[in-house]
């Protein structure tokens, strides 16, 4: 039941990140849905798995723009390998922390993406324009999500 609970979130995420939410994008800069559902996943799965959910996730991708077919899922699984291992090697407690690695790998995401399809000619000026801000707004986000997430005790009624 599990297994289906993540494939359903890992699919609309994806999804809903780079279809429904595309208009709510700020300066052609967004909000990686996808690339927050795997780091949700990678913190209760293995290392491999977490490089199979992020492999899935890139060919989720790779479905939505069959030219450029394996650009996504080496980008994601990539990502995701760099997320098992710092889940492996740090005890991430701190939510800027956790902002941190969620920075990095939009970051590592975006760029490996970008250097595989035909928009590498323009790297410098995307990674300037676009990527860079993209990670930062996915993190900052990520960031209010994780502290909202940890104060909600404070909002819980007491019984007795």
């Amino acid at each position: 039941m599990k297994f289906i609970t993540r494939l359903i979130l890992l699919i609309i995420a994806t999804y809903a990140g780079t279809t429904l939410l595309a208009p709510i994008s700020i300066l052609g800069w967004d909000i990686d849905l996808g690339l927050l559902t795997l780091v949700l996943v990678s913190g209760y799965v293995s290392g491999n798995a977490t490089v199979g959910w992020g492999a899935f996730s890139g060919f989720l991708l790779d479905c939505l723009n069959p030219q450029w077919m394996g650009a996504g899922l080496v980008s994601r699984a990539t990502t995701a390998l760099f997320l098992s291992a710092m889940r492996e090697k740090l005890n991430i407690e701190h939510p800027f922390m956790d902002g941190a690695v969620i920075f990095i790998a939009g970051l590592l995401d975006r760029a490996i993406y970008l250097a595989l399809t035909r928009y590498r000619t323009n790297f410098i000026y995307a990674l300037w324009r676009y990527i860079f801000p993209s990670a930062l707004y996915t993190a900052i986000f990520a960031v209010i999500l994780i502290i909202l997430y940890r104060f909600r005790k404070f909002f819980k009624p007491r019984l007795a």
